[in-house]
């Protein structure tokens, strides 16, 4: 019996389209193979790279239960960011590493990590911050809540040229962030050590000429550097932003001409008690302490920072909000308070300042 019959010809229609197919069936189960392979290495190498930091077994309980209960990842997530926002950076770092020792899906593994960074940046560990948001983002390239966490750790390692590049992301993600670019280049010049301090703050000016939000900081480098200059960088538009500068500068690198130029700077000092130069003023602060006259003394004036952002307020000053990392800067807010200083400290600060 013959099966001849049985037989393609390979110049047949059939015999080509069968070809087609064992070759895609054979392209896409070796791409599953090579998938496969690659999400085990990445595995074991996120193992090894974890086991830098888990270096107590406070996490075994959740592991335990991510074990035994997969589903209760985003429960475990909630935990972690109820500690997080309650301060206790600890306990959710130990959370979050738990998560990863047992997430094997690649967007909850990025997530994990993210929070993961993010724990480590506000505990203060910028090292170990930067390393896990690093892993992060060879994860998920254009993950832009790491990207800022990272630039606001190279903001504070003084780190310029990688916060620069990271700002190079960003804004392909977000946009032109032209305020955060200035800002890093003013920093950088500042902590130059190849430039004078003559040309730091030539250059500082020269930015905040182009960046009128810079003036505080080209303001307050020549005061302390330059004082000989301060009265040549004043924009009056922006002394609200360095009224505390202001109050607190000292007699030697004060000019009564000068600062009798600028209408606010004439109730400030009338204020503090320098000049009899307004009776009286808008802000309320400075109203009450030239209506107290020769008993302003009794009184004083201190400061506060507060997020244009998130509204958070500080006891320092800051250029990148502590809270939510906005590079808006701080406002100024005055505080009338009742004078801590003694008597003979009043007269001694009267004859050394007044």
């Amino acid at each position: 019996m013959s099966f001849e019959f049985l037989a393609i010809d390979y110049r047949h229609p059939a015999f080509s389209a069968a070809m087609l197919l064992l070759v895609v069936a054979t392209v896409a189960f070796l791409d599953h193979l090579l998938n496969f392979s690659r999400k085990k290495r990445q595995a074991k190498k996120l193992t090894r790279f974890l086991s830098r930091f888990d270096s107590a077994n406070s996490g075994k309980d959740y592991k335990a239960l991510l074990t035994l209960q997969p589903d209760s990842f985003d429960s475990l997530m909630l935990l972690a960011d109820i500690n997080f926002k309650s301060g206790q950076y600890a306990e959710s770092i130990h959370i979050l590493l738990a998560l990863l020792e047992i997430v094997v899906d690649k967007s909850r593994r990025v997530e994990a990590m993210t929070r993961l960074g993010r724990s480590y940046h506000k505990a203060g560990f910028y090292q170990r911050s930067r390393d896990i948001l690093l892993e992060s983002l060879k994860l998920k390239a254009r993950n832009e809540e790491a990207l800022e966490l990272l630039l606001a750790i190279y903001e504070q390692t003084k780190e310029y040229n990688r916060a620069l590049e990271t700002l190079d992301a960003l804004e392909e993600l977000d946009g032109e962030r032209s305020l955060e670019r200035s800002l890093l280049k003013a920093k950088a010049i500042e902590n130059d050590p190849l430039l004078s301090a003559e040309k730091k703050g030539a250059a500082l000016i020269e930015l905040s000429k182009k960046e009128p939000r810079l003036f505080r900081l080209a303001f307050e480098f020549t005061l302390e550097h330059n004082p000989q200059n301060v009265w040549r960088v004043i924009d009056e538009e922006r002394i609200p932003d360095a009224l505390d500068l202001f109050w607190r500068m000292p007699k030697d690198r004060f000019i009564e001409s000068e600062a009798l130029k600028y209408p606010l700077l004439r109730e400030l000092y009338a204020a503090k008690g320098r000049t009899d130069s307004a009776t009286n003023s808008a802000i309320f602060e400075f109203d009450a302490l030239i209506k107290l006259g020769a008993h302003k003394t009794i009184a004083d004036l201190e400061f506060e920072y507060r997020c244009s952002g998130c509204m958070a307020s500080f006891p320092v000053h800051f250029t990148r909000c502590p809270n939510c990392q906005s590079a808006e800067g701080a406002r100024v807010e005055l505080i009338l308070t009742k004078s801590a200083k003694s008597d003979k400290e009043r007269y001694d600060q009267s004859a050394n300042f007044y």
